[in-house]
């Protein structure tokens, strides 16, 4: 299988590091539009999944070894591999490309905060979901790695990882103690400001907020009621609370990725995805 990837994704790389991503001088077209919404869907799949990680880590007194932000992205990865779909697959690569983006848009790396804050930098967060999808199955995910530059031996090494990362997670989630029916959770869609319509519209009908929470329903029996609120912020930025036991994501989130989307392409000048 080969996973749909964009035409500016070679250039994207290449330009990593070189400064903001520029915005596109023409509107984008209908075409484009859907594309940037699937890309900002997919991108908040995986965001969603990395959330629900903190909060199964944190619920389920899951052990975490390393930094959690890390842990958290490894969870998400997995999660979507195990689907073992097209779409899931898609999404991932998606996910990783959104980081790639991101890296450039808000210069990742650019301070000396950036390292010793508590995510890694944004294309380390991308080369690792690479390197867990070729570590899963190299016949499937050659490809991207190799679009990636990852090289061969590094390829074939991160199926140490992989296995480590499922071995982990199989052994405290994946071998029925959590996997009871049960767990009540409740979904709201508060309401946007007209500038973000557009994009808690399409976060919406993505339906990646609800498949998230039915996961949540079916696969794992958490004592207290968890909520999902997707809402304004002030901010681009998804997260879990601890305190209230939310998981909440911000329309501005969705709107960012799908300006990072429409932006690389002006940067591309392709104006076309595959």
């Amino acid at each position: 299988m080969r996973l749909a990837l964009s035409l500016f994704f070679a250039a994207t790389l290449a330009v990593f590091g070189c400064g903001a991503v520029a915005a596109q001088d023409q509107p984008p077209s209908k075409a484009e539009q859907a594309d940037s919404r699937r890309f900002a869907a997919h991108n908040s799949l995986f965001v969603l999944y990395h959330e629900v990680a903190h909060l199964l880590f944190d619920q389920l007194s899951v052990p975490v070894l390393g930094r959690e932000e890390d842990a958290a992205d490894n969870m998400a990865s997995w999660l979507l591999l195990k689907k073992r779909s097209k779409e899931a697959d898609q999404a991932l690569a998606d996910a990783a490309q959104g980081w790639v983006l991101s890296g450039v848009a808000y210069d990742s790396g650019g301070m000396e905060s950036d390292f010793y804050a508590a995510h890694s930098l944004d294309k380390q967060r991308a080369f690792q979901i690479v390197c867990l999808m070729v570590g899963s199955d190299q016949k499937a995910f050659r490809s991207i790695a190799n679009q990636y530059r990852i090289d061969r031996d590094r390829q074939d090494s991160c199926q140490v990882d992989f296995d480590t990362v499922a071995r982990s997670f199989e052994a405290v989630l994946g071998g029925g103690k959590y996997k009871t029916d049960g767990t009540s959770v409740t979904v709201t869609y508060h309401p946007a400001e007209e500038d973000l319509q557009a994009a808690a519209d399409a976060f919406r009908s993505s339906g990646v907020f609800d498949q998230v929470a039915q996961e949540l329903r079916t696969k794992y029996k958490l004592r207290r009621h968890v909520r999902f609120n997707a809402r304004s912020c002030g901010e681009a930025n998804a997260y879990y609370d601890p305190e209230s036991l939310e998981v909440i994501f911000c329309y501005e989130l969705m709107q960012d990725y799908m300006d990072l989307y429409t932006g690389a392409l002006a940067e591309s000048g392709s104006g076309k995805t595959k």
